[in-house]
């Protein structure tokens, strides 16, 4: 690539993005927003959110999930890395501040989820499966 071209911001993402339609809580200042989460990846989380954030906010996104024929609770720390409006919404790119077991545990479900119907992993709201 030569310096006068531009990279994309999905060319400069590290870590897969899978595809999802999860209800979910953001936590910021003892305030409950209701938020739906769109992409789960090793770094980070794409949100919905009728509340602006501000890159560098720093909050917490609860949700819950079946893993292992059981529901675990997640509570994870991130921070908002990227904000955009769409609509009446906002697009919400935010980093995980730490990577927990369960987390990681997750995410292998949602790949062998995607591997074994053959999805494949993008942005496509229509290629959601969880």
């Amino acid at each position: 690539m030569s310096p006068k071209q531009k990279t994309s911001n999905a060319d400069k993402r590290q870590a897969e993005r899978y595809p999802s339609h999860k209800a979910s809580i953001l936590l910021q200042d003892d305030k409950q927003i209701y938020t739906t989460i769109i992409n789960f990846s090793a770094s980070g989380v794409g949100f919905l959110s009728a509340v602006p954030l501000i890159p560098g906010d720093e909050v917490e996104l609860l949700f819950d999930v079946e893993l292992d024929e059981q529901t675990v609770s997640f509570r994870l720390p991130i921070e908002v890395i990227r904000s955009t409006q769409d609509d009446d919404e906002h697009v919400i790119g935010a980093k995980l501040q730490t990577v927990t077991f369960e987390y990681r545990q997750l995410l292998k479900k949602l790949a062998n989820m995607y591997t074994s119907l053959g999805a494949v992993k993008s942005h496509d709201p229509k290629a959601t499966l969880f």
